[in-house]
């Protein structure tokens, strides 16, 4: 009899837990439904409140969701674009940020940026420039700055007064696809030229705006054209040693690669050929030239660009992105103790 109630006890005993453990389902069961639908009671999908019960379905939702809010900001930023602010794009919606530009904008000029105050400076060959020129632009001819197809001074000296340049004057230099304008652009600094800016695409840039060319040649007043030389923009054989000793010194080699590898100066010296920098005789933009020459220069040190002609248009891309660069003229530098030949 008392084994009887014994055993009645223990199972009264074991269906109150059971009780107690279904109740507590219940209610566990009944709070997750609650949080899977909290935020739904319009209708509206809850971003912010899980589904534990579908957790795989909530995480696809929650992705869809996420992409037709992004696509109504980019919707409501357009619509703004075009007819003035909106009020309804959110607070926290970003405007993209502007495409970054050369650190040395003035140096650069397009052939929608010339300018009626600027001396025009078209430094192809006179047949070249008597075919077609922009209205009022002057010739000047980029080989009559050299002797033995480096420059002279006293021969651009010559040549700037016959084209009645000042020292004064705004320059515009342009040219064709080859080195010309480049070169006439280091020289005009090298003889201390204050204010020269690039045509970027030359003659060609300007046929592609639509510019409508001159065949009528100006007739400029000669000048005195006053020098003031910069000597550190010259690398010659009597200060290349010491420009080689300088700590934060970089070597650019401008020749194309197949060159390169036959000869450079310096064991260290860096190829940067011409069509990394320009594209349809077109410089590249500021960032890909920053990504260019960030990853091998210091802003703060000194970069000597050798391999001419086409180190001109080398040194030029580095003034325009705000480096300091000199200019090594000639193959002289073959017959130095620091050139390193693969050629045997």
């Amino acid at each position: 009899m008392g084994g009887n109630i014994s055993r009645f006890i223990r199972l009264r005993e074991a269906s109150a837990v059971a009780s107690i453990i279904c109740l507590l389902a219940v209610f566990f069961l009944s709070f997750l439904t609650i949080s899977a639908m909290a935020g739904t009671e319009t209708g509206e999908f809850c971003p912010t409140c899980p589904d534990w019960t579908n957790l795989d379905g909530w995480l696809a939702k929650k992705d869809a969701y996420e992409r037709a809010q992004l696509s109504s900001q980019q919707s409501g930023q357009t619509a703004g674009q075009l007819n003035g602010p909106a009020s309804n794009i959110p607070t926290t919606a970003k405007a993209n940020p502007q495409k970054k530009g050369y650190a040395m904008p003035e140096l650069f000029a397009s052939a929608a940026s010339i300018k009626s105050d600027q001396v025009i400076l078209d430094v192809r060959s006179m047949p070249d420039y008597l075919s077609g020129h922009i209205p009022g632009s002057r010739s000047l001819y980029w080989k009559d700055l050299q002797r033995k197809g480096i420059l002279d001074q006293a021969q651009a000296k010559g040549a700037f007064g016959r084209a009645g340049v000042n020292e004064s004057d705004r320059l515009l230099v342009y040219g064709d696809s080859g080195e010309g304008a480049s070169f006439v652009f280091w020289a005009l600094c090298y003889l201390g030229h204050k204010n020269v800016s690039l045509l970027d695409g030359g003659i060609e840039a300007i046929l592609e705006a639509g510019v409508a060319l001159s065949t009528n040649a100006p007739a400029p007043m000669p000048s005195n054209y006053t020098t003031h030389i910069v000597p550190w923009l010259l690398v010659t054989p009597d200060n290349l040693e010491s420009m080689l000793e300088l700590s934060d010194v970089r070597v650019l080699d401008a020749r194309d690669f197949f060159e390169y590898g036959q000869s450079r100066l310096r064991k260290e010296s860096i190829c940067l050929s011409q069509d990394k920098l320009y594209e349809n005789s077109k410089i590249m933009d500021a960032s890909t030239l920053e990504d260019l020459f960030g990853r091998r220069l210091e802003k703060s040190g000194t970069a000597i660009v050798y391999g001419t002609p086409q180190a001109y248009s080398l040194f030029y891309s580095l003034r325009l992105m705000g480096y300091n660069a000199t200019l090594l003229e000639g193959d002289w530098w073959k017959e130095t103790k620091w050139a390193v030949s693969n050629v045997k």
